[in-house]
């Protein structure tokens, strides 16, 4: 959306805001062009190419958001078209679960606006990755009780895998307790840390081996 005034061409983008959580205005404030060198798979560099960032005020929360303009376009119209890099949109590896991630990803969201609704879709969360490791019958607690036991998750985890049941009971039901928002984020990063074990850290393993026997054959 642009907007025009008598010194010079405003420009603004709708989109999500992770800093505040709001699908909010976006104004661009600042265009830096810099030339790129682009790396091929194989090892070999290609030539520099034009690439620029855009620096944005969010309408809502006057917090700045970083976006980069992957490709050759450095005309400042091309604003809408970006990919934020800060802060960084998180995303979990491919080898987690796709419900997980949906769970997850629409948790997100809220984290900032709704604690409490945030703390009940971790838990929802946490019952998705115990379905997914075949895990089906007794309470969360007991689930994530056979996840220690399974191995699937270290005892510390287990431990912290209760708490974030604990605060999901919390937040969904009504009482004089709330998920505090400092809470959310101890939940956020504990819950990834689980992921991390269960799914990321197996999967980057496996990857990393493979591109070592390849580079290993091909000496």
């Amino acid at each position: 959306m642009v907007k025009q005034n008598s010194s010079k061409k405003t420009i603004r983008r709708i989109a999500y805001c992770p800093h505040c959580g709001n699908r909010a205005p976006q104004e661009l404030i600042h265009t830096q062009k810099y030339l790129e060198r682009v790396w091929h798979p194989d090892g070999e560099e290609s030539k520099s190419s034009a690439w620029s960032m855009f620096v944005a005020v969010c309408d809502t929360c006057n917090q700045l958001l970083l976006y980069e303009n992957l490709g050759d376009q450095t005309d400042p119209n091309h604003f809408d078209k970006c990919e934020l890099v800060f802060p960084r949109p998180f995303r979990f590896n491919i080898a987690v679960p796709r419900e997980i991630a949906a769970i997850y990803e629409e948790a997100t969201r809220i984290k900032e606006l709704a604690p409490n609704a945030f703390a009940v879709q971790i838990r929802r969360a946490l019952e998705a990755l115990a379905l997914d490791k075949g895990i089906k019958k007794g309470t969360l607690q007991v689930q994530l009780n056979e996840l220690a036991k399974n191995g699937d998750i270290p005892p510390n985890l287990a431990r912290a895998s209760d708490l974030l049941r604990t605060l999901g009971n919390v937040g969904a039901h009504a009482s004089s307790q709330s998920v505090h928002p400092l809470l959310a984020h101890a939940i956020d990063e504990f819950f990834r840390a689980v992921i991390e074990y269960v799914y990321e850290a197996p999967k980057r393993l496996a990857d990393f081996e493979g591109q070592m026997d390849r580079y290993l054959h091909k000496k």
